[in-house]
């Protein structure tokens, strides 16, 4: 019995381990503030139009064509669970596109593109109706303190799911054998 305790401890901690493994996201997560002050770093712009990016209807912030690479903001204080509305707007054709899944786009599609990196998440946003050429490479930053509501990927359900079943089994066996 101490062994199976031992066993179904390690098994948790290994679910546990996996859970808090940084996930790379994709396009149409939602954003939320994990507590505390952001910070939005701009990283750059690949984009023929010229933009802004605002959050929650704060004032727009960083032209893409005239914004050094690396210049921070501090957005302030931001309580944990807070939802995110990460706006990108196209100065030349007068476009909105949201972070999300894009139900909030003219055109319905997500435009932007997340990435958990270490403790920074990365955004690129697509400025033109209809997903562009895709690079999400027209407006980007990155944030700290912000969570992905990232649903865990098939490979890793399945993992736990084959790791919940050997306990199962094991648990079976044992009691079988006494």
């Amino acid at each position: 019995m101490k062994h199976l305790g031992r066993t179904v401890l390690c098994a948790l901690g290994l679910t546990a381990a996996l859970a808090a493994t940084p996930a790379r996201a994709d396009l149409g997560d939602d954003l939320f503030a994990t507590g505390g002050n952001i910070v939005i770093r701009f990283e750059g712009s690949d984009a023929g139009y010229s933009s802004l990016i605002s959050v929650n209807g704060s004032a727009e912030l960083f032209p893409n064509h005239s914004t050094a690479a690396g210049t921070e903001f501090d957005l302030g204080f931001f309580s944990a669970g807070t939802p995110l509305d990460i706006v990108l707007h196209v100065i030349n054709t007068g476009q909105f596109f949201h972070t999300g899944p894009g139900t909030l786009n003219s055109d319905g599609l997500p435009h932007a593109f997340v990435e958990v990196v270490g403790d920074r998440t990365f955004v690129g946003f697509e400025d033109l109706v209809g997903g562009g050429d895709r690079d999400y490479n027209d407006h980007m930053f990155s944030f700290t303190n912000i969570a992905v509501s990232a649903i865990p990927e098939p490979s890793t359900l399945a993992l736990m799911a084959a790791g919940f079943g050997a306990l199962g089994f094991i648990g079976r066996r044992r009691r079988g054998s006494r």
